[in-house]
């Protein structure tokens, strides 16, 4: 049993540096993308830092490139000019500068995709207000060709009322003329009426006369026979 000890000693110390080194294994890192690259006056580590830090992603123009030294020749836009280890320049933009500006980008797309939904809901109601109006202008305009079928109607019940007007007052005249022809009739009837009566009457007071003239002839000559006279 004594001898089993280091055996299980040996196999704890194992097993727990297997832990530890499976624990160091998992563990996950990461490298920094930002970095501040201090601008020289020369090309040597030496020489008088121009500028603190140059962060990363920052543009310059390169003017001369030593691979010799290693440094780089470089003028900020401002205008100031310095060296720079070679190793840290790229000719790409950094991922940070174009994921910012791939999420602008993205934004701006979503802004315009926001607005261009905003604009297709007002081009819709729009489109919706027009063909309402343009229902109510088929409505006005079946309206408008019934009231135009309705006066048509009319105008040519009144040009046919016209023209039974015209016949009418012709016949009218017509009529009219015939009344005062029956009536010039009436009168000349009348005329001959009258002169009837009279000769009639004139004719009775003759025949009366007579008669009377007879009737006194005869009484004359019956008293002169007789003589009384």
């Amino acid at each position: 049993m004594l001898k089993l000890l280091p055996v299980f000693a040996s196999m704890a110390l194992l097993t727990s540096t297997l832990v530890v080194s499976t624990l160091a294994v998992a563990e996950t890192v990461y490298i920094r993308d930002d970095l501040y690259v201090p601008l020289r006056g020369g090309q040597t580590s030496e020489h008088r830092i121009l500028h603190k830090g140059l962060r990363s992603g920052t543009p310059m123009e390169r003017l001369e490139e030593n691979s010799e030294t290693g440094y780089t020749h470089v003028r900020l836009e401002g205008g100031k000019e310095g060296w720079l280890q070679t190793q840290y320049l790229v000719d790409q933009p950094i991922a940070r500068d174009l994921l910012e500006k791939a999420t602008l980008r993205l934004a701006k797309v979503e802004q315009d995709d926001q607005e261009n939904k905003t604009r297709l809901k007002a081009l819709e109601a729009e489109r919706a207000m027009l063909f309402t109006q343009d229902q109510n202008l088929n409505d006005e305009n079946q309206a408008l060709q019934s009231e135009l079928q309705r006066i048509n109607d009319l105008a040519a019940n009144v040009l046919n009322i016209e023209d039974k007007n015209q016949l009418l007052q012709t016949e009218q005249t017509q009529l009219k003329k015939q009344i005062e022809a029956l009536l010039l009739e009436t009168e000349e009837l009348k005329d001959d009426r009258s002169r009837a009566w009279f000769l009639q009457g004139a004719g009775t007071i003759l025949v009366g006369l007579l008669f009377g003239f007879i009737g006194a002839r005869r009484i004359y000559n019956r008293q002169a026979a007789s003589g009384w006279v």
